[in-house]
């Protein structure tokens, strides 16, 4: 049940996002690049995501990994006594499930990817779909710093389950969409995006499976990376940057209306209204 309507959101939540941002495509048409196509993106993929990797890791984002290593160490000292906190109280009770079930599901955020990756291709928005290949690219970036962490610290989950706890990989994840919506697409639609991202953290911690230490590392993780590869992408070489506003076509103009059936009913639907003057 929860799932299904996870995917609902999911959808209303993209079809918001890609309405907002085509009515400011021409106001920001100087700080994005015109629209890649898809054989070009797919062709500097690889180049791309190590020019990503090399800002990532640059000296200047060191101190911010010191920095999340420091306040996960601090982190550390409250464990315990948070823990207990959580497995006494459960105050988020069954809303938990959005954050385990949504908020850092790495599935979920690749669909959400390629949906501003596609919805930026066909009304040819530029900031959708940088948005998109950031998302994308970051993605992978704090999806393997994660991975190859847990594989070193081998540290035990609370509830005993594995022994792949720090740092949250939905914490990473989520802290990693929500840098880069906020980057691309502004605080209207960052802050949103952290609040379910803190909620994600929250649930990981109540749902017992992961110390708080790990929630702050992976916090830390997915705001460094997000941030770093959407500062990658700002002014790319590559890419010819348009600074006048091209003649927008019809599709360009439409706003989209997500259609959200009778009680009885299921499923999510578009409209779409075009101005014709």
């Amino acid at each position: 049940m929860f799932v299904e309507q996870s995917h609902k959101i999911l959808v209303l939540w993209l079809l918001i996002l890609s309405s907002t941002a085509t009515f400011s495509q021409e106001k920001s048409i100087e700080t994005h690049p015109q629209t890649v196509p898809p054989q070009q993106y797919l062709k500097e993929f690889i180049p791309n995501l190590l020019k990503d990797t090399k800002e990532v890791y640059s000296e200047d984002n060191i101190r911010y990994f010191i920095l999340s290593v420091v306040a996960s160490g601090v982190a550390f000292s409250q464990d315990d006594k948070v823990r207990e906190f959580w497995l006494e109280n459960e105050p988020l009770g069954d809303w938990k499930d959005l954050g385990n079930n949504f908020g850092g599901n790495g599935n979920i955020h690749l669909y959400l990817a390629l949906g501003f990756l596609g919805i930026g291709q066909l009304a040819d928005n530029p900031k959708l779909d940088q948005t998109g290949q950031v998302l994308i690219e970051a993605g992978i970036i704090s999806g393997l710093t994660t991975n190859i962490l847990k594989g070193l610290t081998h540290r035990q989950r609370p509830n005993q389950s594995d022994y792949a706890s720090y740092p949250s990989g939905h914490a990473t994840t989520a802290f990693t969409f929500a840098s880069v919506i906020d980057r691309e697409l502004g605080h209207k639609w960052g802050i949103p995006a952290y609040a379910l991202a803190l909620f994600t953290g929250l649930s990981r911690m109540e749902s017992d499976a992961h110390w708080l230490s790990d929630v702050v590392m992976g916090a830390g993780i997915g705001m460094i990376v997000g941030y770093a590869v959407s500062k990658a992408h700002d002014n790319p070489p590559n890419k010819k940057f348009e600074r006048h506003p091209k003649k927008q076509n019809l599709l360009n103009s439409a706003i989209l209306v997500p259609i959200v059936p009778e009680a009885k009913e299921t499923g999510l639907g578009i409209g779409f209204f075009l101005p014709l003057d």
